[in-house]
């Protein structure tokens, strides 16, 4: 597959009025995910309004600084770094044990891919990464959003937990707006087409009253991020290991984050952007845990929304790091970007995703698939998927352990493609 042609490639400056709106860009469709750790982990660990602030503060202090950490010196690709999903199940999971449990758990994990890089144990694994994988993996990534998307693109909420017919008819029309806008139009406004669709969106939802605007008018102009809860870490074995399983999920999300975007951008800086990203995800997760966190992870969605807006400057991502940061000073800016309806980044995103999975069909496609490669390829998008909707009542029933595998389609997928690669369906060549 060859890298596609983009107006300002990944070390690529651009203008500070072209980088802020890409910034911002960015931080409206990363900050919904923000927002949905901060309710989920508030919600398990029963904080009060003023704890759940503090620590919406802080998720947002801590994302920024790493997406910045991460652009300019870690891995130095075009990713957000945000809260992982494996790592919020698992501290979801002990929440009943206490906060002390999950510090100590969440800085054991750390430890533990600090150590995995320091042993050099990745440049291995970076050998795996064949087409059939990497174009797995691009595809599962929007696959397995599907039932996200769902919820936001169809108006799921308390209110109306049942969605909406209307909402669905507009989400689908901005997805469509979305693409149109970023192959019809030329030049600086072709990047800027997933924030002009948002928002167009955002307007609509305006005039159609859909829109709270009484968080923003109550928020403050100033804020220091404050602690949430004491440091005082307690090592339990069983959050240990709990803790462990994540952190490997958290290395195999990154390495998925990172091939799918040095595909589409440059690869020859992957080794040793695999190694700094990881180390730098396990020094964040020391510091997580010590703050009372979910661990960080380079997210995969980068790809789709670098492909629809023609930007893979890293530079550009990393001022959306720094608009984090200013917002966990500014509750103001903070409840600004928060009035994005759900429904309008549901759609920003599977218009990017869409884009997403062109590129994945483009790598597996680009030497001569054969019989073995369908089931290579097919498999894991199908069973990722399936696990993706297992329903909650199923998902309660499991033991923790299992469910830390089981509620991440991601990585289903991954483990079968790699299995099916390498070891069931292997080449005869890879065998001598």
């Amino acid at each position: 597959m060859a890298t596609p042609q983009y107006i300002y490639g990944i070390d690529d400056r651009p203008p500070l009025r072209h980088a802020l709106l890409y910034g911002l860009q960015w931080a409206i469709i990363i900050f919904p995910a923000l927002i949905v750790v901060t309710h989920l982990s508030g919600r398990a660990l029963h904080l009060s309004d003023a704890a759940e602030i503090r620590y919406f503060q802080l998720v947002l202090l801590g994302s920024g600084l790493m997406t910045v950490a991460q652009c300019l010196a870690g891995h130095r690709y075009p990713l957000l770094d945000g809260p992982s999903t494996a790592l919020l199940l698992t501290f979801i999971t002990l929440a009943p044990q206490g906060i002390e449990t999950i510090q100590g758990g969440t800085i054991a994990g750390g430890a533990l891919l600090i150590g995995i890089v320091l042993w050099g144990k990745l440049d291995k694994v970076i050998q795996v990464a064949t087409p059939n994988v990497v174009g797995v993996i691009l595809m599962l990534i929007a696959f397995t959003l599907l039932p996200h998307l769902i919820r936001s693109m169809t108006g799921v909420s308390a209110e109306r937990p049942a969605g909406e017919g209307v909402i669905l008819l507009i989400s689908l029309f901005l997805v469509l707006l979305a693409a149109a806008l970023s192959h019809w139009l030329s030049g600086f406004l072709r990047t800027v087409s997933l924030l002009l669709g948002i928002v167009l969106g955002t307007v609509l939802f305006g005039f159609m009253g859909r829109i709270d605007w009484t968080k923003l008018a109550v928020a403050g102009w100033f804020s220091l991020p404050k602690l949430w809860a004491p440091i005082h870490p307690r090592l339990d074995w069983a959050a240990v290991a709990a803790f462990a399983i994540s952190y490997i999920a958290v290395i195999v999300n990154s390495l998925g984050s990172l091939h799918g975007i040095a595909k589409i951008t440059e690869s020859t800086r992957l080794t040793k952007s695999t190694s700094r990203g990881v180390l730098l995800n396990g020094v964040g997760g020391i510091v997580c845990g010590l703050l009372g966190l979910v661990g960080f992870v380079s997210y995969s969605m980068s790809p789709g929304v670098i492909l629809a807006n023609r930007v893979a400057s890293r530079f550009a991502v990393a001022w959306c790091g720094v608009i984090l940061v200013v917002a966990a000073f500014v509750p103001k800016l903070a409840a600004a970007l928060a009035l994005v309806p759900p429904p309008v980044v549901g759609s920003a995103l599977c218009s990017a995703m869409g884009a997403q999975v062109g590129a994945g069909l483009a790598v597996v496609s680009s030497g001569m698939p054969s019989i073995r490669d369908y089931f290579v390829v097919g498999l894991p998008l199908l069973i990722g998927t399936l696990v993706s909707f297992l329903p909650e009542p199923f998902m309660a029933s499991v033991t923790p352990s299992l469910r830390v595998f089981l509620g991440n389609g991601l990585i289903v997928g991954i483990f079968l493609v790699l299995i099916l690669e390498h070891v069931v369906m292997r080449k005869r060549e890879e065998g001598g």
